[in-house]
Order: C-alpha cells, then structure tokens, then sequence
C-alpha cells in the first residue's frame, strides 16, 4: 500500500491564532487528585508527561467555578474567597507551565456541576441543595434502589433565579482571568455531560418559561452570556474559547437534533474557537461505555415515520463504531464547515482517528483514557508517518488501543443505578492517572 500524507500530522491554526501541531487533543479527565481544591505537584507531572507524549493540546479536568458545588473529592476549584486567590494563582502556574512545553498547549476546562453535584460535594452546607434551571431530580433508573440513590446523594435541586444566574456568569468569567494570569493558552467551557451549562441548553432539564427557557435559543442563553463575559474579563483576542456539548443524536426527543443543530450555529456567531462534540450524562452515561456504537442519527435525512427510520431504532444504535458520535459531527460538519470541530469519544485505532479526520468529520479528535493509558500516543502514532502499518503499543505491533473496564463498573448495582458504572470508571482512570 503506497504511503500517504496522513491528516493527523498536520497543524491546525485556530480563529484566535493557536496553532495545533497535530490534530490529537488530550480530553479532558477528571484527575481527582486536588488537595484543597487547588492542583498539586500529581498535575504537573501528569501533564509534563503528556507533554513530552506529544499530544498538541492538553484540556484539564473540569475545574468547578464555585467551590461551594463540585463534583466529589479531588475536584479543582475556584475559591470563592479572595483571600486564596493569590495561593491558587500560584498552583495554577505550576500547572500550567509543566504541560506548555514541546509546542503543546493548555486548555482549562471550566465547569458547575449543577444538580450533578452530590450531597457533601463542594463547601455548602450537607442540606443545602444543588442548583439548576428547574427543579427537576435526577433520574438514575427506574428501579427503586435508583429513585431512592437519587434522593439521598442528589436531592431535587432548586431552581435558579436571576441572581443565581448572574452569580454563575460572574464565576464563569472569574474562573477564566485566573487561568489567564496562570498562563493557560484558553478555556474549554463545559456544557455538556449533563453538568450545569448542559442542563439549561437541554428541554429535558430546562422547563423555564423565562429568558432562559422554552426554545433552544433561550436555552442556550446562559451559555453565550458566559462566553461573552469570559471576552470581557480576557479581552486578549489570542486566549482560545472552546465550548464542549453533548450531541443530540443519542436521545429519544427527536426535536434534539435540529436544537442542538440551532444552538450550534448561535455558537459559531459568537465566534468560538472550537467546539468539542461529546455525549453523555449522570442519567445517561454514553461516554464511559466499553461498547463502541453508536445510537442511530436523528438527522432529518432519515424521516422519523419511514421503515428505515424504525430500522435504524431497533438495530443501528448496535453498529459498531471507531467513535461515538461520527455521525453527528459528520452532520455538524456539513452544516457549518468552517467551525473546528473537536470530536471526542470512542477513538480507539489509529486508522479510525485517521479516517475521521481524512472525511471530514472533525478538525481534530479528542481522547481520554487511552491517553491515560498510553501518554506518548501520538509519538506513536506519528512516528510512522502512516496508518498502514498499524502503531507500535506497549511493544506490540498493533494499529488498536483498546482500555479495560474498571472493576465492578458492569455489577448488578451498575445496572440498577446508572451513574454507578460511570463512578467507577471515573474513581478508576483516576487511580491509572496517580500512577503515571
């Protein structure tokens, strides 16, 4: 097979003047290693490796922007007192500076978890409940076990008010100067996997009938105002601003696709650097999945009363894929072209990521725990200069880069409660990540 040029090589220059030496992203992984809220010594020899692996950007951890709500132990956080500010500054840099090296840049992810964040998370009190567009509780499963998990560790959030809502976009911005000052190259706002950007551009977690809820446009809302404060607190047109969201393509609603299609495209006026397309929440966990398929497109090129349609409902959402949303960002691709599409989730060979890139599905792929895994994987993989031969892997000739499945992820209380499987896949990745 003759050798070609492969995409995965070749730079990409971002809108704000970034340049990507190659089209592989580290995603961002919950490094559960904060002591404090505020990164440790563990992060800068996790990223300092990543560094030296190769990769052409590194996107941290969700970084929670008010501290009083978080994820779980070990989450990075925003004070919410001035008085740490200048010690957080301080870890932050060290942070920042030990992934910045060999041409690689850094990107901090930035999150609230909303009504994702369990009883005890965060410095609010233990009864003090969990903010959301609307006061809607989870929903972790049908059995009772799940109903009564949801009650205890997450409670029915309250909804929030305008003051609440002005309060986050401040937080948002905050969080971002900090990160500028830390010497981070950008942010990656989080408003998917059901955290609480997520929940207000979703119709199944935002019943407002204010400004901020009703059609996808005022659902979105909260999001561009967030984007436009970060502008404000970071004038600096080089600083990167990236914005992660879920794809529609795996719910049941069939309107999602053609609102996610709408919220988009009122990204892509604000003239964000990228959007990181992925999936999956506490109440859906896609993303953790050993299983690579992919759910059946809502695209309207596939009427949803034709037999095919119904084909594709019953049989489709089996088809394996190399990634978990391909075809979704396929279909984002061609209605914006000219928008970077960041696509993460699922990538598990060489030639997969290759061809993603080669059709046009993505501008550059984003990878999780393979890159836990195997830090130097792009080394690998470029040092080929070509996917016909497959990657060299732990010594093995070998173009796939399979994970494990953590202990205990696919028990019996997986199964009935569905954010436990995604728990343990987390607390799990997070140990490799100690280790590193």
């Amino acid at each position: 097979m003759a050798h070609q040029k492969s995409t995965v090589g070749t730079p990409l220059k971002l809108s704000c003047g970034l340049v990507l030496k190659n089209r592989l992203v580290k995603t961002a992984m919950s490094e559960k290693m904060a002591v404090g809220g505020k990164p440790t010594s563990a992060h800068g020899r996790l990223y300092a490796k990543w560094a030296q692996g190769g990769w052409a950007a590194l996107i941290t951890g969700n970084i929670m922007v008010d501290d009083r709500y978080t994820g779980g132990e070990g989450d990075v956080a925003v004070p919410s007192t001035a008085a740490w500010r200048e010690e957080t500054l301080h870890t932050w840099t060290a942070w920042a500076q030990a992934g910045a090296k060999d041409g690689c840049h850094m990107i901090a992810q930035l999150n609230h978890p909303g009504r994702q964040s369990p009883a005890g998370a965060g410095k609010r009190s233990w009864f003090a409940k969990t903010i959301a567009p609307s006061a809607i509780p989870l929903n972790l499963g049908d059995t009772c076990i799940a109903r009564v998990a949801s009650a205890i560790v997450f409670g029915t959030p309250r909804e929030m008010t305008q003051a609440d809502i002005d309060d986050i976009v401040a937080k948002f911005a905050s969080a971002a100067h900090l990160a500028a000052q830390a010497g981070f190259q950008g942010v990656e706002i989080h408003a998917g996997h059901g955290f609480l950007l997520s929940q207000f551009l979703s119709s199944t977690s935002n019943r407002r009938q204010d400004a901020y809820g009703g059609t996808p446009e005022k659902r979105a809302r909260l999001v561009l105002e967030v984007i436009r404060a970060v502008r404000t607190q970071v004038p600096a047109p080089s600083f990167c601003i990236g914005v992660k969201i879920n794809t529609a393509d795996f719910q049941a609603n069939p309107y999602a696709y053609q609102d996610m299609l709408c919220q988009i495209a009122l990204l892509r006026d604000e003239k964000v650097d990228y959007v990181n397309l992925s999936g999956g929440t506490y109440e859906d966990p896609t993303m953790l999945s050993t299983t690579h398929s992919e759910p059946p497109s809502s695209s309207p090129s596939a009427p949803s009363g034709s037999s095919k349609s119904n084909e594709d409902s019953a049989s489709a959402t089996r088809k394996p894929r190399d990634a978990f949303f391909l075809q979704a960002s396929k279909d984002v691709r061609v209605q914006f072209p000219d928008l970077p599409i960041i696509l993460t989730g699922g990538f598990r060979s060489s030639t997969g990521i290759n061809t993603a890139l080669e059709d046009g599905a993505c501008s550059a792929v984003g990878i999780g725990r393979p890159a836990v895994k195997y830090p130097d994987l792009p080394n690998k993989i470029l040092g080929l200069h070509s996917f016909s031969g497959g990657i060299s892997v732990d010594g093995g000739k070998d173009e796939h880069f399979e994970v494990e499945s953590a202990p205990g992820g696919s028990g019996m209380l997986a199964k009935m409660i569905r954010s436990v499987g995604a728990g343990a896949e987390s607390k799990y990745w997070a140990e490799v990540m100690r280790r590193i």
